[in-house]
């Protein structure tokens, strides 16, 4: 579904609400020189960069790609009583950057976002419940407290484990036995657990996982959360939206013929400006036609593509029930949370009425990036990773905090000055005397 949400009716330009909106939130700025401010791209991809791929018109074919051209390995962590999920990730080093995908997609739509940052960061990309490779107890079951306990009980597989050299160090359990017995013949309390360590993370999901996201953040179970970026999905246009959703899944193709026609109908279609993203993303979103509920996670960004005929993996229509419990009451939960906050939007005209008060009182930072589809990741990988890397440097995620030097004794005090309107260097009108 969130692929292929229906984008909003554009009323006609000119003094409209929309336009008003936006007016308003662009202000008199372009933000980045703050914490919290609008930021615009251009409404057209930049030519003059590397990574300004187009669709191809000639009828060509998308060349394939192998997840391992983007990310450093896939593993499977197992989580007991909830399944086994593929689990993407890139990098070795700095704060973890956590990335959902959205309902029907993969891990894999977050590839050409980990290769620009895995010099950096640790990306890590799941597949959910119900996608890709990931096979669970009940893979139809798409309930946003499922699927959120999901995400943080991937979250602590992978980080809020005991350390290996912890656990070898640990005493042998009938010396810890006997050590203990002193303890409680004479009343004394077991110590307690020690708690899980503090891992610096970015949290990112984008429509589906961007929901999801903002409710594993809720939890307040993820140790050393320090950020929360969401990609294009606001609550009350996505429920606007929702009864529109099964006419829309309804004229996509069900069947393929290969993963490489599953990637050429993507960029055809539009649902996927950029080549290059189609040609990881999509074929893992297939399997083949005659494979069970939990098949084998698609063509798993294969180089080649089989015979037969290839169908989604993920049925989204199967996860009608749901669309309203991943999205309601999702603004007022994003506003709510104490960390900082970004909401990546492919326009103003996305934003419901309690994100656009929120917005105009500098509780997150808005980007919006109208060059995009709804799968701005995808489509503007480079953009994205720059916003995201600039976050993660802004707000120090993962960092030491600053140290501010101590005034010298005896130094006369100074008083803290208001902090007053941004205004770009050498702007007219700015007050500054000469």
């Amino acid at each position: 579904m969130d692929g292929l949400r229906p984008p909003p009716p554009r009323p006609p330009a000119g003094g409209s609400a929309a336009a008003l909106r936006k007016q308003a939130l662009m202000g008199s700025h372009r933000s980045g020189s703050g914490p919290v401010g609008t930021v615009l791209e251009e409404g057209a991809p930049d030519q003059t960069r590397p990574d300004a791929e187009q669709p191809s018109c000639s009828g060509r074919s998308v060349e394939l790609r192998h997840w391992e051209d983007y990310f450093d390995a896939c593993d499977r962590v197992e989580v007991p009583g909830r399944g086994s999920f593929a689990v993407y990730t890139a990098g070795s080093t700095g704060a973890v950057v956590l990335c959902l995908h959205g309902g029907g997609y993969t891990g894999l739509t977050w590839s050409l976002v980990a290769q620009r940052l895995k010099d950096r960061y640790r990306v890590v990309a799941p597949d959910l419940r119900g996608h890709g490779a990931s096979r669970t107890e009940d893979d139809l079951d798409f309930s946003a407290e499922t699927m959120t306990a999901d995400v943080v009980a991937i979250w602590k597989a992978l980080f809020a484990a005991p350390a290996p050299a912890a656990a070898a160090a640990a005493p042998a359990p009938a010396a810890a036995a006997a050590a203990a017995a002193p303890a409680a013949a004479a009343g004394g309390a077991e110590p307690p657990a020690a708690p899980p360590p503090r891992v610096p993370t970015l949290l990112v999901g984008h429509s589906m996982g961007g929901a999801l996201a903002v409710r594993a953040a809720a939890t307040k179970q993820i140790a050393g959360l320090e950020g929360l970026v969401v990609i294009d999905v606001v609550e009350g246009t996505a429920i606007a939206a929702l009864p529109h959703m099964g006419a829309v899944l309804r004229s996509r193709p069900q069947r393929f013929a290969s993963p490489q026609a599953a990637a050429d109908w993507a960029v055809r279609s539009g649902t996927c400006k950029r080549p290059e993203a189609a040609g990881v993303s999509f074929p893992s979103q297939v399997v083949p036609a005659d494979a069970g509920s939990s098949g084998g996670g698609g063509g798993g960004g294969s180089r080649g593509g089989g015979g037969g005929e290839w169908r989604w993996r993920t049925p989204l229509e199967a996860s009608e029930p749901f669309w309203e419990g991943w999205y309601s009451g999702l603004s007022g939960l994003f506003l709510a949370l104490p960390v900082p906050k970004m909401l990546l939007l492919a326009g103003t005209d996305r934003l419901d009425r309690e994100l656009t008060i929120g917005q105009m009182q500098g509780k997150f930072q808005l980007v919006l990036m109208p060059a995009a589809g709804h799968a701005i990741q995808e489509d503007e990988p480079a953009k994205t990773a720059e916003h995201l890397a600039a976050f993660l440097h802004r707000f120090r995620v993962g960092e030491p905090p600053l140290a501010l030097p101590r005034a010298p004794p005896g130094a006369p005090r100074v008083l803290p000055v208001a902090a007053g309107p941004l205004h770009e260097a050498g702007a007219r009108g700015s007050g500054r005397g000469a």
